[in-house]
C-alpha cells in the first residue's frame, strides 16, 4: 500500500489539538517538509513512507531505514537507523557498527545508542522527551534525521549493510 501523503501549505500552520500539540500526521508532514528542505525534493535518492506514528527514509528495501517515530502515549520522539530484515543480517549490522563506534559517534554524535530492539531487529537510535508535537520540534527532528542520514550513509555504504 502506498504511503499516505499529507500536504501542509507553506507558511500555514496545520491545525492543532486543544493543548497546542499537532496531530501526529501533521507533525510528521512538517518533519518531512523539513527533510525535503535540507536534502532537496529528490531526498538524495531516498524513498519515503509514512505509516501511523512514524516516518521512514530508505534506499531500496525498507529493511534498513531511518525513522522518526512520534510516541504520543509516552510523550517521546525517537530518531534512529533501524535494521528490520532477517535476524542474521540485523545482528551482523549491529556488530559491524559496534566495531566502528568511534566513526559512528564522530559522524552523528554521542547521543545515539546501538541496541537489540527485539529478538530479530536492531537499531541505532536516540529518544527524547516530546510532550507536545510543535512545528519547532518538527524542524528540530528534521535537522536531526538529516544529520543522521548524512552521517551514516557513507558508513552504511562502506560496510555494505544494505546487501
Amino acid at each position: 500500500m502506498p504511503p499516505r501523503r499529507v500536504r501542509v501549505s507553506a507558511g500555514k500552520r496545520p491545525p492543532s489539538r486543544a493543548n497546542g500539540s499537532l496531530t501526529i500526521r501533521d507533525f510528521l508532514a512538517l518533519v518531512h517538509e523539513g527533510v525535503i528542505g535540507r536534502l532537496g525534493k529528490k531526498l538524495d535518492g531516498l524513498d519515503v513512507r509514512q505509516r501511523f506514528g512514524y516516518l521512514q527514509y530508505y534506499r531500496g528495501s525498507p529493511d534498513v531505514h531511518y525513522e522518526v517515530w512520534a510516541q504520543r502515549k509516552t510523550g517521546r520522539l525517537e530518531i534512529g537507523l533501524h535494521f528490520e530484515g532477517a535476524r542474521e543480517r540485523n545482528y551482523l549490522a549491529a556488530e559491524l557498527l559496534a566495531m566502528r563506534a568511534p566513526d559512528v559517534l564522530a559522524s552523528i554524535g554521542p547521543e545515539y545508542e546501538l541496541e537489540e530492539w527485539t529478538q530479530v531487529w536492531t537499531r541505532l537510535h536516540r529518544s527524547f522527551d516530546a510532550p507536545s508535537l510543535t512545528p519547532e520540534l518538527a524542524d528540530d527532528a528534521a535537522e536531526r534525521v538529516v544529520t543522521l542520514i548524512r552521517g551514516m550513509e557513507p558508513i552504511i555504504d562502506q560496510m555494505e549493510l544494505r546487501r
